[in-house]
């Protein structure tokens, strides 16, 4: 097969952290996941090897990075390097909704510690 077509909507969303939910696609090379996260709602600081380009489609949401913090809105990109570790938070009563794109089809799990 030479391409595929998903659209969102089919894509199961999993709860991975109280209000923030995730979709996943992956090809044999890359990931492209989907966060939705609801107002008040934090993703913990974790690391992973790859690195990740994350791009704000709706609200307002900070990103930890190492000792850096970065408050991103609609339409702003961050690349974040791998094995750095990161977390984000949401700003506002907004819904924030990102897509992060990963380079790698079978992404290895996040390590959440304590940083």
């Amino acid at each position: 097969m030479t391409a595929s077509v998903t659209a969102w909507e089919s894509v199961p969303a999993v709860e991975v952290y109280p209000g923030v939910t995730r979709q996943t696609v992956s090809g044999a090379s890359a990931t492209v996941v989907r966060y939705s996260y609801a107002p008040g709602s934090v993703f913990p600081m974790h690391s992973h090897h790859e690195e990740q380009v994350t791009i704000v489609h709706a609200g307002r949401i900070i990103f930890t990075v190492a000792d850096d913090e970065l408050e991103l809105g609609p339409g702003q990109v961050a690349v974040i390097a791998g094995g750095v570790p990161h977390g984000a938070r949401v700003v506002g009563d907004e819904l924030v909704v990102t897509d992060n794109y990963i380079p790698s089809g079978q992404r290895a799990p996040l390590r959440i510690e304590e940083f």
